[in-house]
């Protein structure tokens, strides 16, 4: 429910499609209790009333009260659901909705008898010829009423989420911020950052972690703001309020929760925790307190090493100077574990760019954790789809799913593969010659094998991972890696390594071959070798022996995703042709291929492209690209 204003009682109606009407009337059905909070359009800055007559963003509405939403808060009717009213609304800069109260939960049928009072009251104000100021009053007694019948008159809370179902009407997605703070303005604050996506969303919050950091049993505030910039996107508020619910979210989704994310389909995999130090990684300011008068958060500490073992990066945003904080982070023995941090002066949104780069890894792959509203918003603004925690999050790290990926041996390597990348590049930029030269000087090789039980693992781990080297733009699930290994008829599938001078990048690849439709239906790579030829090396072994069936030419699929334009930029690289309105492409021939011989490839298959065995004996070395290659395992 929200504030009744006097000259704003109209009701609208709003026409749901019949799935997002079926998942509200779900939810409802769901709900044993809820609060009846009584939402109000707030200010950010307001400092009542000095503000009435020095901001220049003050907009009087009728009751001379400041209009922080562009027409208010709309009541909304839904067709087809006589019970349902919802609240519309577009943030203008510096609003937010806020509601006050205690925490009590009331029927569900009180709740209904709340909103027919509202549509009468709303219904009598609107049409009587009263004054203004009668109107005024009378707009300001129906809040008082229901605000009364929902709190003053509840029962205590088992409430157990606090529920957000919201329709963005628009086809951007927006940042948002839930806090629940005490009214004192002092003490403790919870405060956790979510993303309304264009459509039907429904996220939960979890009223355990919010009461372990505010006292719902007193007064308390409840606000919702966009992050950043205010958002001209229309939004519908169909419920937003504490819950009981009968059948509790899983583990799994309430983590998601915590971090704002709508439960409508499983988390982008993480592969980067960017740090805040001060007051995050550590209790104190390092500028001011000094490395000796720090303390290590502990469970922060723990969270860094065990992602790391799950291949998990990590990685620094601080403002600080960068000598002193590095020795701090020796000082409490964790400077080994950041990948590229960028400690400066700058904004953490430049920041978080740089890293991205440096790692070669996707915006929306990185976490970012900042005990700071300002700076998680400085970041929202410029990166909207990098995930924002704040420090209360961080014993909740790792029973996210975004950290919930297969552990294999490789995953446990990867920050020291990162390392030695950091090495390439150093000797690159001393090497002095051109790139594919020094490329040519690294020894890259890759060598193909098929999938087994032994690669299995790790090639289900690297397709959670890959998004930008995604042709098909989806993950291979585990049931279809087992039906690849027993059932040739879908097709075979071939596991890539590489490896140069520097070290080994294990496995970095994964293939399914459609040998009748002379076509790839699969193909991904990390993101490790991007640029360096390994996917030119694997098309021109694939066409070599295409080229023994009489075959010129192959088919890939893809599939656009917005994540995965650098696989269509290899592919034109690769002078690969655009057909079926680009949901595939067909190669050149094997002799236009281009920079096909830059990486040595080893043929370590069990099996004759025609898919025949080869008795189980082991694979003969191959010639390719002029170079004869010993097997090995």
């Amino acid at each position: 429910m929200h504030q009744t204003v006097a000259g704003e009682t109209a009701i609208a109606s709003a026409q749901l499609p019949k799935d997002i009407l079926a998942r509200i009337e779900a939810t409802r059905r769901r709900v044993k209790s809820r609060s009846a909070l009584m939402w109000g359009e707030h200010c950010t800055e307001c400092v009542w009333p000095d503000c009435y007559a020095g901001c220049s963003l003050y907009t009087p509405r009728l009751d001379l009260r400041c209009r922080r939403f562009a027409q208010g808060i709309e009541s909304v009717g839904v067709s087809g659901a006589a019970d349902l009213m919802g609240m519309r609304l577009r943030f203008r800069k510096w609003g937010k909705l806020e509601a006050a109260g205690r925490l009590r939960l009331v029927t569900p049928r009180r709740i209904r008898i709340l909103e027919t009072v509202d549509r009468l009251g709303a219904v009598a104000i609107e049409f009587c010829s009263f004054s203004f100021s009668m109107q005024d009053f009378l707009a300001r007694a129906l809040s008082r009423l229901k605000s009364w019948a929902g709190g003053a008159r509840g029962a205590e809370s088992n409430a157990n989420v606090f529920l957000i179902e919201c329709l963005n009407e628009s086809d951007t997605g927006v940042g948002m911020t839930l806090s629940v703070k005490p009214t004192s303005q002092t003490g403790s604050y919870y405060q956790k950052h979510f993303r309304l996506e264009p459509g039907f969303n429904s996220i939960e919050f979890d009223v355990k972690a919010m009461s372990s950091a505010v006292d719902l049993s007193a007064e308390f505030l409840v606000q919702i703001e966009p992050v950043g910039a205010a958002t001209d996107s229309p939004l519908l508020f169909a419920f937003a309020d504490f819950a009981e619910l009968d059948s509790p979210s899983p583990r799994e989704g309430a983590a998601a929760v915590e971090m704002g994310k709508a439960k409508a389909g499983p988390a982008p995999k993480c592969k980067c925790v960017v740090w805040d130090l001060d007051n995050t990684l550590w209790s104190g300011i390092l500028i001011e307190d000094g490395v000796a008068n720090l303390r290590l958060n502990v469970a922060a500490a723990n969270a860094i090493k065990k992602l790391d073992e799950r291949g998990v990066l990590h990685s620094i945003a601080s403002k600080n100077n960068a000598d002193e904080a590095l020795e701090a982070l020796e000082h409490f023995g964790i400077r080994e574990y950041f990948l590229a941090p960028q400690i400066n002066w700058g904004p953490k949104s430049a920041a978080i760019t740089q890293i991205a780069r440096q790692l070669n890894i996707g915006k929306d792959s990185l976490i970012f954790i900042d005990d700071q509203p300002f700076e998680r918003a400085e970041v929202e603004s410029a990166h909207e789809n990098v995930r924002l925690l704040s420090e209360q999050s961080i014993d909740q790290l790792l029973n996210m799913p975004e950290f919930d990926v297969p552990v294999t041996d490789e995953s446990r390597q990867r920050r020291l593969m990162y390392r030695e990348a950091e090495q390439r590049e150093a000797a690159f930029q001393d090497a002095g010659v051109g790139f594919i030269d020094f490329l040519r000087s690294c020894q890259l090789q890759l060598t193909i094998r098929n999938l087994d039980d032994g690669n299995c693992d790790r090639v289900h781990e690297l397709s959670q991972r890959t998004n930008q080297l995604n042709y098909s733009g989806r993950a291979v699930t585990r049931a279809e890696l087992d039906r690849l290994q027993h059932d040739p008829a879908d097709g075979a599938g071939f596991v890539l390594s590489c490896r140069d001078k520097f070290g080994d990048y294990g496995i970095i690849g994964f293939a399914v071959v459609d040998y009748g439709k002379a076509g790839v239906d699969h193909f991904f790579m990390s993101c490790r070798v991007q640029h360096k030829k390994v996917d030119h090396a694997f098309f021109g072994w694939l066409l070599e022996r295409m080229g023994s069936r009489g075959v010129e030419r192959i088919r890939v699929n893809f599939r656009s995703t917005g994540r995965n334009g650098s696989a269509q930029q290899v592919l034109a690289e690769m002078s690969f042709h655009e057909i079926d309105s680009g949901a595939a492409y067909i190669s050149p021939v094997l002799d236009e291929l281009p920079n096909r011989d830059i990486v040595a490839v080893t043929d370590e298959t069990r099996q004759d492209f025609h898919g025949g065995p080869r008795d189980g004996r082991r694979a003969r070395p191959r010639t390719l690209n002029g170079r004869v290659q010993a097997c090995h395992s």
